[in-house]
């Protein structure tokens, strides 16, 4: 079963392990292809560990791909920062935190060249790698990994190391904020917002609800609705939140970000303001009969209650006036 999940690992994995982003066109482009036992999707373009992978770095399971790697039994890993050269023996010191070896060397290189179950807990050892960064969109890092030798205090040849960047973000997106009124009556509701600044690392959008005007209620139950990347509204009617006329509900948004394996479960940030949805019946032309209809709208052509409709009324209208006038002739 494992060998079938790494094919398909290493067909979906393609654009991370030939086309890395930081990486020189000369090095060979290793890749992290599992965090947990999920495997990284076709639509993943940067390699994350989040804040719940931070919490609990000794428990975060990885495993490491390598290019080229038939005929590797070992590898010697080092932690390194973005493109920190540790190919050259001189950005090997203990004296820098550019590059420093991961505990354990050498490792065993086993089915489709991969290493199995290493931790976020052994790159945080080396000092190089840590999870206090709190840019928005994270802090790059890379995995290198020598090919059988110890690199030793010589500089190593392409063909004898991969690279594999990755990324540390444990910073949720900031609070969204909201454009759409505060209170909405209806039969449906639309929560707006205006776009965040890091949008583009945001592929997720979230629509919570609870009876009550409290943020941790809301998060305590099922996510309503979802919108993807470059949106800045989530639209939801009284059907699908269950609502009876004059009942209320308070609807909160929240961003995702793109740190994690699959889409939507990254780092989320703080929900919205609320805003106060009161479910009412959406009336046509004149449904109440006992208000003036001087203001009314044409609406559609049979109401609820077994009123005349708008437009048979218009009709009539207009067949009287036609009728008065041909009889005036």
């Amino acid at each position: 079963m494992r060998n079938g999940i790494f094919v398909l690992s290493s067909f979906l994995m393609a654009p991370l392990l030939f086309a890395s982003a930081g990486i020189a066109q000369t090095e060979q482009a290793d890749a992290i292809t599992q965090i947990n036992g999920e495997t990284l999707t076709a639509d993943v373009t940067k390699v994350y560990f989040n804040a719940a992978n931070c919490a609990d770095p000794a428990n975060t399971l990885f495993d490491l791909t390598l290019t080229n790697g038939d005929g590797v039994g070992q590898a010697f890993l080092w932690a390194g920062t973005e493109n920190a050269g540790c190919e050259q023996e001189t950005n090997r010191t203990d004296q820098t935190l550019r590059c420093r070896p991961v505990n354990g060397n050498p490792r065993t290189v086993g089915d489709n060249a991969t290493i199995f179950d290493l931790t976020l807990q052994e790159l945080i050892d080396t000092e190089v790698v840590d999870c206090e960064n709190t840019s928005l969109e994270g802090a790059p890092f890379s995995i290198y990994a020598f090919r059988n030798q110890d690199p030793g205090g010589e500089n190593v040849a392409v063909e004898g190391y991969g690279v594999a960047p990755f990324r540390v973000d444990v910073t949720p997106p900031n609070q969204l904020t909201l454009t759409s009124g505060p209170v909405q009556e209806g039969s449906s509701f639309s929560v707006a917002w205006n776009s965040p600044t890091d949008s583009q690392s945001i592929p997720q959008y979230r629509l919570y609800a609870a009876a009550t005007d409290d943020p941790d209620a809301a998060l305590a139950n099922p996510i309503v609705k979802t919108a993807g990347i470059d949106k800045k509204s989530i639209s939801v009617n009284t059907g699908e939140l269950n609502l009876a006329p004059g009942e209320e509900i308070y609807l909160f948004a929240s961003a995702v970000d793109e740190a994690a394996v699959a889409i939507g479960n990254g780092n989320e940030g703080p929900l919205s303001d609320s805003t106060l949805g009161i479910a009412a019946e959406t009336f046509g032309f004149c449904d109440d009969p006992n208000v003036d209809c001087s203001g009314c709208s044409v609406s559609p052509l049979v109401l609820p209650s077994g009123q005349p409709s708008a437009g048979l009324w218009v009709m009539g209208l207009v067949f009287a006036i036609v009728a008065g006038w041909r009889l005036r002739r």
